[in-house]
């Protein structure tokens, strides 16, 4: 067991505090003050959110067809967020649309592996993946996508427009201070949005005055399904727990103080806990920890589970309508990111508290009629989505950004 006073166990706790990159960073900065004496050069690490604006100096010859430039953090496998910025130009590629895509933040990036692993883990996109350098190609649409691309974007003039692919409020990523102010700072600088869902547009429109446009979610019908067989492990009760400890936002914490009060009053239910490594994870009750699968092997783990616990403080993932595909009663926590989309009817909603939290599992777990009547109503849910719709309404938000901005200043 690692202490709690030990330099991995401080780590540890700053990382399950803040959160994986938020928690590195105060780790890495507080182990650099403690080896030398002078104070950090901050703008070795942090120079580029001085960058200055640059307005857009282009205009729109046509709205038929666009020449859009994104922006993206460094590409990973398993990305939710790249996932969906990927349908998108895949989509967007097949009506006509022309992209550049730039990581940035990461110059040793390997462009050969980065556009492979995208045809691989994402979407055969024919646009090909370049390292911001400074510069990008000339376009209709210039995209951030994240808090630190937003920075980059700000200094590009070569654009008719620039947009702010939100999907999450990151400024909630980490504890208040500077990482959280560079974040909000981002919000202000009058981009056109495209957010994931309404919740993420209210907020921005209310506290940023921010103009907007809304997407919504839906599933890869590919691979989520309520087809195929449904088992149970020895007849028992599955839960399921999507657990990420280094992702604050997600309520590891809450969730496993919730599941060891259900492990109590329901001794015979089945526990499983996907979303990370099993390794140095210590429970107060028995579970099946697969580790990192494929979203195959995810579908089918989804469709053994009787529920699933599923929680968010920030904006949702595209986890619930995924569970809920595969006919598994997802059960969340309450608050206006979370309604959005999900309510009553279609999910098992209850007070962000332990107790409360674990009732709702208990009910989903006990009542058989309480469990299909949802399962039944997320299935209709889920079933009413599709992505063609979504990426249409993206290609809206782009429209209705660049509305105005034929030969002259944008006009929202």
């Amino acid at each position: 067991m690692i202490s709690p006073a030990s330099r991995v166990g401080k780590v540890w706790a700053t990382i399950s505090k803040h959160g994986l990159l938020a928690g590195s960073q105060d780790a890495f900065l507080r182990w650099v003050r403690s080896k030398v004496s002078a104070t950090c050069n901050v703008l070795d690490d942090y120079s580029w959110v001085l960058t200055q604006d640059a307005a857009p100096t282009l205009s729109v010859h046509s709205l038929k067809h666009l020449a859009i430039t994104w922006l993206i953090p460094d590409v990973g496998p398993g990305v939710g967020g790249l996932f969906t910025i990927f349908r998108a130009i895949h989509h967007m590629e097949q009506w006509g649309h022309q992209h550049n895509v730039y990581i940035v933040g990461n110059k040793a990036a390997d462009c050969d592996r980065a556009s492979k692993l995208v045809h691989r883990d994402y979407f055969p996109i024919k646009s090909r993946i370049e390292i911001f350098t400074g510069n990008v190609a000339d376009s209709d649409a210039l995209v951030a996508t994240s808090w630190k691309t937003a920075y980059a974007a700000r200094g590009l003039s070569n654009t008719a427009r620039k947009f702010y692919f939100v999907q999450d409020l990151e400024n909630l990523f980490y504890a208040q201070g500077s990482m959280a102010e560079f974040a909000r700072q981002t919000y202000r600088w009058g981009f056109h949005g495209i957010t994931a869902g309404p919740w993420v547009a209210d907020v921005l429109r209310t506290e940023f005055k921010m103009n907007c446009s809304v997407f919504g979610f839906s599933y890869d019908r590919d691979v989520y399904s309520a087809g195929g067989k449904r088992t149970f492990p020895d007849g028992k009760k599955r839960v399921l727990f999507y657990a990420r400890p280094s992702t604050e936002r997600r309520g590891f914490e809450l969730g496993i103080s919730a599941l060891s009060i259900v492990a109590k009053e329901l001794p015979e239910a089945d526990f499983v806990l996907v979303g990370s490594s099993p390794r140095g994870m210590k429970l107060p009750f028995n579970a099946f920890i697969p580790g990192i699968l494929s979203p195959l092997e995810l579908a089918a783990l989804y469709r053994s589970s009787t529920t699933a616990l599923i929680l968010s403080f920030t904006n949702l993932s595209l986890l619930p309508l995924e569970v809920m595909a595969c006919g598994c009663v997802v059960v969340s926590n309450q608050g206006p990111n979370v309604e959005w989309l999900l309510n009553q009817r279609t999910t098992e909603l209850a007070e962000p508290t332990s107790e409360a939290i674990a009732a709702a599992i208990v009910r989903v777990l006990q009542n058989d009629d309480v469990r299909a009547q949802k399962a039944q109503a997320g299935l209709q849910l889920v079933e009413s989505t599709d992505w063609v719709t979504e990426v249409r309404a993206i290609e809206s938000g782009f429209y209705r950004g660049l509305n105005g901005c034929i030969g002259d200043q944008c006009d929202d």
